[in-house]
C-alpha cells in the first residue's frame, strides 16, 4: 500500500507540474493513470481526485462537455469535500468553456459554499476569482469587481500570475466602471491603471504572454477612455503582436476594433477604415458594410473585452 500510495503521488504531482506548464494533453493522460494505480488499489478517493484532474485537463483542451458526467458523479457522490470542490469547480469551467456562463455560475456558487468545510487555502479564493470572470462575462462589472476583491483577500502565496491575473481583472473592472460613470472618477481610473500596469510586469517577468496580451488590450481600452490616444495605439498594437503570436482570434479581432477607434479619435480615417475593414474580411465576411458602421458608430460603451 505504502508503493502504491507513492506512485500515485508522483503521478500526481507529475500532472500538477504538466497543468502549470499548460502541458494539458500529457497532464490529462499522466492522471488517467493515476486513476488506474488509485482503483486498482482500492482507493476510491484517491481515484476520484485524479479524476478531476483529468477532467480539468481535458476541459482546457476544449473536451468540457465529456468530462461533465464523471464530475457530477462525484459532485454528488463523493463522501469527500475537497474533491466535491474539484468536481463542482470544473464543471463550472467546463461550461464557462462553452460559454454557458450562468450554468457555469450555478456550479462556481456551489464550489464556493463547499469550500467552506475544506480546510486548505486557496479554495474559497480561487472559488471567487471563477465567480469574477463569470461575472464580467455577463458584463456584471460591479459585482465581479468585489469578487475579485474579496479573492485577493482570501489567497495568500498564490503563483504570481494568478495574483497579477486576479488585479488585473479587477484593473479592467474598475476602469469599465468609471467610464460608464458620470459620476467623479479619476480616483476609480486611477485605480484600475495602477492594477493593469502591475498585473502587464508580472506577466512580462513571468513571460506569460497571453496574459500580457490581455493586459496591454485593457490598458488600451483604459488609455481610449482617457483621450491618451498615443498610448492607447501603443497598447493595442503590443497586445495585437501578442495575441497573434499565442494565436487568439478573439483577442486579435478586439485588437483590430480598438486600434480602429483609437485611429478615429486620432482622425485618422485612413488608418482606422484599413483597421476596421481588416476586422471585416477575417472575422465578418457575411457582414457586407461592417466597417462603414464602425467607421460612423463608436461602440466601446457597448462592447465587452471579456465576452
Amino acid at each position: 500500500m505504502v508503493d502504491t500510495a507513492e506512485d500515485f503521488e508522483t503521478l500526481r504531482d507529475r500532472a500538477r507540474e504538466l497543468v502549470a506548464e499548460g502541458s494539458y494533453r500529457e497532464a490529462a493522460t499522466v492522471y488517467q493513470r493515476a486513476v488506474e494505480i488509485a482503483t486498482a488499489a482500492g482507493e476510491t478517493d484517491l481515484a476520484d481526485e485524479a479524476l478531476c484532474g483529468w477532467g480539468a485537463a481535458e476541459t482546457e483542451l476544449g473536451n468540457g462537455t465529456e468530462v461533465m458526467p464523471e464530475l457530477r458523479r462525484i459532485l454528488l457522490g463523493s463522501p469527500v469535500d475537497h474533491n466535491r470542490w474539484l468536481a463542482a469547480y470544473t464543471v463550472a469551467r467546463a461550461h464557462e468553456s462553452d460559454g454557458q456562463i450562468k450554468k457555469a455560475l450555478f456550479y462556481a456558487k456551489l464550489s464556493r459554499d463547499i469550500s467552506a468545510f475544506v480546510d486548505r487555502p486557496g479554495l474559497t479564493g480561487g472559488s471567487y476569482n471563477l465567480l469574477g470572470n463569470l461575472l464580467v462575462a455577463e458584463g456584471r462589472e460591479v459585482e465581479a469587481a468585489a469578487c475579485y476583491r474579496t479573492a485577493l483577500r482570501l489567497t495568500e502565496d498564490a503563483p504570481p500570475t494568478w495574483t497579477a491575473s486576479a488585479e488585473g481583472n479587477l484593473g479592467y473592472c474598475l476602469v469599465v466602471q468609471a467610464a460608464a460613470s458620470s459620476a467623479p472618477r479619476r480616483a476609480r481610473f486611477r485605480e484600475g491603471l495602477k492594477l493593469l500596469y502591475r498585473s502587464l510586469r508580472t506577466f512580462r517577468r513571468e513571460r506569460a504572454e497571453w496574459d500580457a496580451a490581455l493586459s496591454h488590450l485593457d490598458l488600451c481600452f483604459a488609455h481610449l477612455e482617457l483621450s491618451r490616444v498615443a498610448c492607447a495605439k501603443r497598447h493595442a498594437a503590443a497586445a495585437l503582436e501578442l495575441a497573434k503570436r499565442v494565436e487568439d482570434l478573439d483577442m486579435v479581432k478586439n485588437c483590430l476594433y480598438l486600434l480602429g477607434q483609437a485611429a478615429m479619435l486620432e482622425g485618422d480615417t485612413e488608418e482606422a477604415r484599413e483597421s476596421f475593414s481588416d476586422l471585416e474580411q477575417r472575422f465578418y465576411p457575411e457582414r457586407a458594410g461592417l466597417a462603414d458602421v464602425l467607421m460612423s458608430v463608436d461602440l466601446r460603451q457597448v462592447v465587452n473585452l471579456r465576452a
